[in-house]
């Protein structure tokens, strides 16, 4: 594994690019989160996403500031919750004073929420913000072609990333088609399924073959499928193993044997009803 491999960048619509690959910041407080993220940039990972929800953001900026790469050498994304959307700029606002940075990479809309009006404001006063330089890039999470469709027809163009739940068993064919189609780049949050997928019979025999982990040839396949994996852990050698993923190929019998797994089961909320409201 090199550093270059793991921050290899991919192009995005706006013509920009980001690091193909990422480390997921979600549900690791104090020195858990501080230490994960030290590891992983020692590792080679530069894309670091967070989330004003995820309530870290102060270590979070305490890991980047402490890392011993430059802040311009790494790619941070941060996101605002739905019920946020009343005030976009002060969640903005508050994330970057958390974080201890000027600008973020990318804000993206966390979730779509379910009122129209409110979500398309906050994103124009998202792109507002871009042209102000306090972002560099605008994206969302979570979103739905409907959604997308919205945004293209209110703003004549599309965000750069849609971060969605994506893992073997949810594979989100009709959205994915539709954002490659469309130039938004694919990322992919629980990218492991939470690690309830280590033990499946197809994944351990491909693991086996290619003398690597379940949880690798899962990383692995997200890679060929040009999805952009997130995966998170606070374990500095499972930190280190989800990075080792660009050493080997996955065949295409490989690649059929994952993808027929797809069976709709999946983690999160519903992205037509969900308000964010606990």
């Amino acid at each position: 594994m090199s550093i270059r491999d793991i921050a290899e960048p991919v192009s995005l619509n706006d013509g920009t690019a980001m690091p193909g690959y990422g480390f997921g910041c979600y549900a690791a407080h104090g020195e858990e989160i501080i230490n994960a993220i030290r590891w992983a940039v020692r590792d080679g990972y530069r894309y670091i996403d967070s989330a004003a929800m995820y309530g870290n953001e102060a270590e979070v900026g305490e890991a980047i500031r402490t890392c011993g790469v430059q802040r311009e050498d790494l790619f941070i994304s941060s996101k605002i919750w739905p019920t946020r959307f009343d005030d976009p700029d002060a969640s903005l606002a508050q994330s970057l004073r958390d974080l201890g940075i000027d600008v973020l990479d990318c804000c993206l809309l966390h979730w779509p929420g379910t009122d129209r009006k409110q979500r398309l404001s906050a994103y124009e006063k998202l792109l507002r913000r871009r042209e102000e330089g306090f972002v560099r890039r605008v994206g969302v999470s979570n979103f739905q072609i409907k959604h997308l469709e919205e945004i293209r027809s209110a703003f004549g163009s599309f965000p750069v990333l849609n971060q969605i739940e994506l893992h073997p068993l949810y594979q989100e064919r009709d959205l994915c088609a539709y954002c490659r189609e469309n130039g938004i780049r694919l990322v992919a949050w629980g990218p492991l399924f939470r690690g309830k997928l280590m033990q499946h019979p197809a994944i351990v025999e491909i693991a086996a073959a290619h003398g690597k982990t379940p949880g690798q040839i899962i990383l692995r396949w997200h890679i060929q499928k040009g999805h952009i994996a997130i995966p998170k852990s606070s374990n500095e050698s499972r930190i280190h193993e989800n990075g080792d993923v660009f050493s080997f190929i996955l065949t295409p019998d490989d690649m059929d044997r994952i993808d027929a797994l797809d069976c709709g089961e999946h983690i999160g909320d519903d992205p037509y009803t969900f308000t964010g409201s606990k």
